[in-house]
């Protein structure tokens, strides 16, 4: 799968993957882990928070493959 993005919001994974953003919504924080498969960052707004999705660890999820992928990641965090 070939991107040139890294990171995409949620708004915007259909595009991808084809998939809604209720898909998403509805396994993030249980089966999409927030570091891994998503992350909020730094931002002065206290109501607007944007998430981004990372593509690559999404795809791996979606293929069988975040069980590795997620390990090494949290492996590589030093």
């Amino acid at each position: 799968m070939r991107h040139t993005k890294k990171y995409i919001q949620e708004k915007n994974l259909p595009e991808i993957f084809d998939l809604s953003t209720d898909f998403f919504a509805h396994r993030k924080k249980t089966e999409f882990i927030e570091g891994i498969h998503f992350f909020i960052p730094p931002n002065s707004s206290k109501t607007k928070k944007a998430i981004l999705w990372d593509i690559e660890a999404l795809d791996n999820w979606l293929r069988g493959n975040q069980i590795d992928d997620e390990i090494k990641s949290l492996l590589d965090r030093k």
